[in-house]
C-alpha cells in the first residue's frame, strides 16, 4: 500500500481536505483539514502497519488502515458529500485533478496528521529491517508468560505483524498460538523468529492477503493473491495434514483477538509449573 501510495500522490499538492469520522481523525477534523489543505506529499513512509506521508509545511499526514480500511487514487469529480459511497470517510482532493479516497466499513482505521510521531521509537524492531536480531526477539519472547500470539502481536516488542500473519508464523513453526510463550520449546521459538521475515515479504510481493469475504483490496481495487494456511480457513481442512482448522478466541469483550490453528501440526504443550 506505502510503495502504490507513494507512486501516486508523492509531489502532489492537496487542494483540499475533508473527513467525518472525529473519534478516528486526529487531532481533531478542524486542524486535520486546515494543516492538509495547500500542503505538498514530500515522500511516503512506514513503520510498522503505520503509513505516514511527510508534508512540505513540517507536518505528516498518517493513515492506518485498522481491519477493513482500504485508500484509492481515482480521478476527482464534483465533491457532493451525500454522494460518496457510504463507508468514504476521508478525502484529499490535489490540483492536479485526483484525489485520495479513504473508505473503512468498520471504522477501526484512522486519519491523522501530526508534527512528532513517538511511535517511530515506540515500537518494537521490524521483521524487515536490515539489523533484525531473532536471537535477542526469542530471549525477550523465552520469559514471556503471555500467550504467544499475544506477544508477537505486541508491537512494542515486534512491529508489523497483524492478525493473519501472526497466525501465519505461529503454524509454519508448529506453535499453537495460545501456548504460553515461555512454555514454547526454544527450537520452535527460533524457528517462529526466523518465519518471520520470509512470510512478510512473501505477502507484500502478493500485494496482501485476500480473506473469503473478499474486503481487502490493494490501492488499484486488485485483490492480494496471498493465500494465508490458517487465518480465516476456519472448518477448512489443513493443507499439511488434512485435520480440521479450528478458531479459538484471545483475550476478553472488545479486546479479544480471534486465532486458527492445525491441532495435528501445532499441539498444545502442557505448560510448566
Amino acid at each position: 500500500m506505502r510503495r502504490q501510495l507513494g507512486e501516486q500522490i508523492i509531489g502532489l499538492k492537496i487542494k483540499s481536505a475533508w473527513a467525518r469520522l472525529p473519534r478516528r481523525t486526529r487531532p481533531d477534523l478542524e486542524t486535520f483539514e486546515e494543516v492538509l489543505t495547500g500542503a505538498t506529499i514530500t515522500d511516503a513512509r512506514r513503520r510498522g502497519k503505520q503509513i505516514y506521508f511527510p508534508l512540505d509545511n513540517g507536518w505528516y499526514f498518517l493513515v492506518h488502515l485498522g481491519m477493513t480500511g482500504q485508500a484509492h487514487v481515482e480521478k476527482d469529480s464534483r465533491f457532493d458529500i451525500p454522494l460518496l459511497a457510504k463507508h468514504v470517510h476521508g478525502v484529499l482532493r490535489f490540483v492536479n485533478g485526483t484525489r485520495f479516497v479513504f473508505t473503512d466499513p468498520r471504522t477501526f482505521g484512522e486519519l491523522a496528521v501530526a508534527q512528532e510521531l513517538p511511535f517511530l521509537t515506540n515500537m518494537g524492531p521490524e521483521p524487515l529491517d536490515e539489523d533484525f536480531d531473532e536471537t535477542a526477539l526469542v530471549e525477550k519472547l523465552r520469559v514471556k508468560t503471555v500467550k504467544i500470539k499475544a506477544a508477537i502481536l505486541d508491537q512494542k516488542l515486534v512491529a508489523g505483524l497483524g492478525n493473519i500473519y501472526a497466525d501465519e508464523v505461529c503454524f509454519l513453526a508448529g506453535v499453537h498460538p495460545e501456548q504460553r510463550a515461555c512454555d514454547v520449546p526454544l527450537p520452535k521459538l527460533k524457528k517462529l523468529a526466523a518465519q518471520m521475515r520470509p512470510v512478510l515479504e512473501r505477502a507484500i510481493a502478493a500485494r496482501g492477503a485476500t480473506l473469503k469475504d473478499g474486503g481487502y483490496q490493494d490501492t488499484f481495487g486488485t485483490h492480494g493473491d496471498y493465500v494465508p494456511h490458517m487465518y480465516g480457513n476456519t472448518g477448512d481442512p489443513c493443507a499439511v495434514c488434512g485435520t480440521i482448522i479450528q478458531r479459538g478466541v484471545l483475550g476478553p469483550g472488545k479486546t479479544a483477538r480471534s486465532y486458527h490453528f492445525c491441532s495435528k501440526c501445532q499441539p498444545f504443550r502442557k505448560p510448566r509449573s
